[in-house]
């Protein structure tokens, strides 16, 4: 096989993987949705002496030593996790998953009775979209919460954990019913959980019941003391453009910001909804109200930053991420847009610095395909195609790829030649309707390839 013939059925591939959806770029959803599954949670252990000693050898990386003093501290204090529990919970803080994954796996070997660590593996499993395998580590925790003799306040704080995965995974599946019938439950044991409430008028609205979903709505609001919750209009606003109902969309997001206009979330969800229904100075002007409301806001600087990036005004784009960079220096969505920002400005410098993001970006979160993509558009416009291609293959392999990837990858594939590689890609790219910043390239572009003939049949017809 040809080494065009390979890039093609990679191509090809990647075009099947799009299929199953192509992801937002560029920023993160500033207000998670009703439906995005929680992190993976764990029962915080009490701040007591043995498990501080415990924390202090860990960060020497006297590990054994550390989960030696963990397992003294766990026979003293009933209350305590299982010590590898403990242990993922410090690896993962210390952003090192392998290990954290390691010491979870001992935790179900060690404690076998204990339900935390399927628990903690259900979440990890609905974060990577892996829902069979999150189904069943949530029936398996649920199981042994039944018949846990351990800590009662354990068991109190892990029954709900493993009802809203449960919940989570009927969510993922779109089984509506069995969806509400967990919440339901779920609030049996959490009466005042305003997010369980949220999740239920999402599950009603999409039984077509939008007079019970608000209803869930409003007392989800009323129950939310942390301000955690959306606003009862934006969130059913939210629901109906999910829906595909934009009309009603616009009805309920207007309502929305009539509302609650001083509302600093309504600002920044109207913000994101207009951005991704394609309502660029809407956006704008919502980011920009966020910002009259809160101009420290971390949310509403990236978001301003990435409707720059869609006008194409890039310094402006640079300014808010920049400004958010400096906020919070490890925020990857403000760092990886300032190095989209800056390698488009044709300034040296500027590309440098780019570079120098993107490849600490890539370092960090190797798996984020975002971070490689990034990597590998700065090194295209610097004209290190070679690992340009290297970097974008990463990002096109990943179970969704941004738009602006694919851009980037057909891209590159046009220049060095591979022009109906390109056509498949901007094809299967320009299909969605979702914006994305670089759909004016992309279609232009297209126009280039569009008359491009397989060259796999021009070989077999040639013969």
């Amino acid at each position: 096989m040809t080494r065009s013939a390979r890039y093609l059925m990679f191509a090809l591939g990647i075009v099947a993987a799009l299929s199953a959806g192509l992801a937002g770029r560029a920023v993160a959803q500033v207000v998670p949705d009703a439906a995005t599954p929680a992190k993976p949670e764990t029962t915080q252990p009490p701040q007591i002496e043995e498990v501080k000693a415990a924390i202090e050898l860990f960060k020497q990386s006297k590990f054994d030593e550390c989960l030696a003093s963990l397992e003294k501290a766990v026979q003293k204090h009933p209350e305590l996790p299982p010590a590898q529990v403990i242990m993922f919970q410090l690896f993962a803080a210390a952003n090192q998953p392998q290990a954290a994954r390691l010491a979870l796996e001992k935790a179900v070997l060690g404690s076998p009775d204990d339900p935390e660590a399927y628990a903690i593996f259900g979440s990890i499993g609905l974060q990577e979209r892996r829902v069979t395998d999150a189904e069943l580590a949530f029936l398996k925790a649920r199981e042994l919460i039944k018949s846990f003799q351990g800590n009662a306040k354990r068991k109190d704080l892990l029954e709900p954990q493993a009802i809203s995965g449960l919940a989570n995974v009927a969510e993922a599946r779109e089984k509506w019913p069995q969806a509400q019938k967990l919440l339901e439950e779920l609030l049996k044991v959490s009466p005042k959980n305003a997010r369980a409430m949220q999740r239920l008028g999402r599950a009603l609205f999409q039984q077509q019941d939008a007079a019970g979903a608000l209803t869930k709505l409003r007392e989800a609001k009323a129950a939310d003391k942390e301000n955690t919750v959306l606003t009862p209009e934006a969130a059913l606003a939210r629901f109906y453009e999910q829906y595909g109902d934009h009309k009603n969309a616009v009805k309920w997001m207007t309502n929305a910001l009539k509302a609650s206009p001083d509302d600093l979330r309504t600002r920044l969800v109207a913000a994101q909804w207009a951005l991704e229904t394609d309502q660029i100075d809407e956006a704008k002007t919502q980011a920009e109200r966020a910002l009259a409301i809160d101009s420290r806001s971390l949310d509403a600087q990236i978001l301003r930053g990435v409707v720059a990036l869609f006008q194409k005004d890039f310094k402006e784009a640079e300014k808010w991420f920049q400004d958010a960079h400096l906020q919070s220096p490890s925020n990857f969505a403000a760092s990886n847009n300032l190095a989209l920002a800056l390698c488009e400005q044709n300034d040296d410098a500027k590309s440098l610095r780019a570079l120098e993001y993107a490849n600490s970006n890539y370092q960090a979160y190797q798996k984020n395909a975002d971070a490689a993509s990034t990597l590998g558009w700065v090194l295209y416009k610097r004209g290190d195609k070679d690992r340009a291609e290297l970097a974008l293959r990463q990002a096109l392999s990943a179970t969704t790829s941004s738009a602006d990837t694919v851009f980037y990858a057909a891209q590159l594939s046009f220049d060095r030649g591979r022009k109906y590689e390109a056509k498949v890609l901007l094809k299967a790219v320009l299909g969605s309707k979702r914006p994305f910043a670089m759909r004016k390239e992309a279609t232009a572009l297209f126009d280039k390839v569009k008359d491009e003939e397989n060259p796999a049949k021009k070989e077999t017809s040639s013969k």
